[in-house]
């Protein structure tokens, strides 16, 4: 037997906010968007009755006229305005709010990476030796110097540290047999020479004296100079530079977490030794409690208008020059892959043998 149809109504959702805000979420907005209205970063037009949709709107187009479209092409992460250092879970968060005794007083600039990026500069240094001796070194410091601003970098003094550790408990010949040795052995000689004498005022020196011969290599130059500029004087915002006198519990909270993790990998080439050491490290990441975000910055929300607008303006500029800064570098990180890439087809073992990224994670191609 077939039933008799049934009557459905589906109800009109349009005009219907997407996102729901407790009053703890738009308080801290209001007083942030109205400091954003009053320095030209949010408009007029972005309300849209939910202070936390309007500081959202000003906070987009600010990204994206800083280039965000550029960044996401190789760094895999988020730069968010959150009122808390770490993720929560929602019991979590009612027990916060639940204990609090009013709207908070601080907000952050949280920014984080979701995997590491490959960096395989080995082909590049070659490349750049060709030029002038000291280029690669030069073009090593000033790199590493500008993206330790955004970001905790994880090269070979990282995986020294590493192997030093774990060849302690190993015998001779187990030690001789394992890839801890091969992290001194495989250094480049360009690098090992040079780039922990080379001082990174020098190091830009030479990148400006320099005049390349071929057009990859000033193109390299030129990005590596434009990103250095977008970073000048900044410095890491790490939490750790959060007292607990400006945030009450944050030392409690840095006790317990992690080192951030890495927003990128610099190898010699992908599945070296470095990258070996990595892949160990990389495991055990948040394993014995949150890691620590790469950049925090807090917002004091309980300032006069005018400290206020100050603190916010600060809070943006480090915000817009970390986004420009690494838009120039995902020119430079793609600029070394094409190297790497045509390394790999002309020093092929066995041709027509497909090459793979490395276990790291770290390549979307």
């Amino acid at each position: 037997m077939i039933g008799l149809p049934l009557d459905v109504s589906i109800p009109k959702l349009k005009g219907i906010r997407s996102r729901y805000c407790t009053r703890w979420d738009e308080g801290p907005a209001a007083v942030l968007g109205m400091s954003l209205l009053r320095l030209g970063i949010c408009r007029p037009d972005d309300w849209s009755g939910s202070a936390v949709d309007f500081v959202e709107r000003g906070f987009g187009r600010f990204c994206s006229l800083n280039r965000a479209v550029d960044v996401r092409r190789v760094w895999v992460g988020d730069l968010r305005i959150t009122d808390s250092l770490f993720e929560l879970t929602e019991q979590e968060r009612n027990q916060v709010e639940a204990g609090r005794e009013g709207m908070t007083d601080h907000l952050y600039l949280v920014g984080d990476y979701e995997a590491a990026a490959s960096i395989p500069i080995g082909a590049t240094l070659t490349r750049l030796e060709t030029e002038h001796d000291l280029l690669p070194a030069a073009f090593y410091t000033v790199l590493t110097s500008n993206l330790y601003k955004w970001m905790r970098v994880y090269d070979y003094v990282d995986a020294q540290e590493h192997a030093e550790t774990w060849m302690e408990d190993l015998s001779d010949e187990e030690s001789d047999a394992s890839v801890y040795r091969k992290v001194d052995t495989e250094i480049p000689a360009s690098i090992k020479a040079h780039a922990k004498t080379l001082k990174y005022r020098r190091a830009k020196n030479i990148l400006e004296e320099t005049r390349p011969h071929t057009g990859v290599a000033r193109e390299m130059i030129r990005q590596l100079v434009e990103m250095d500029a977008h970073g000048q004087g900044h410095e890491h915002a790490c939490p750790g530079h959060i007292s607990d006198k400006d945030v009450p519990g944050v030392d409690d909270w840095l006790m317990d977490a992690e080192n951030s993790r890495p927003g990128c990998l610099i190898t010699w080439y992908e599945n070296d030794a470095i990258n070996a050491c990595f892949d160990e490290e990389a495991q055990h990441m948040g394993e014995n409690g949150p890691c620590q975000p790469n950049v925090a910055l807090p917002l004091h929300l309980n300032k006069p208008t005018k400290k206020l607008d100050e603190e916010v303006r600060r809070l943006f500029d480090h915000a817009g020059a970390m986004l420009r800064s690494l838009a120039a570098a995902a020119k430079i990180v793609e600029l070394v892959r094409d190297l790497y890439d045509e390394y790999l087809r002309e020093h092929r073992l066995e041709s027509g043998l497909p090459v793979e990224p490395g276990a790291a994670g770290l390549r979307a191609e």
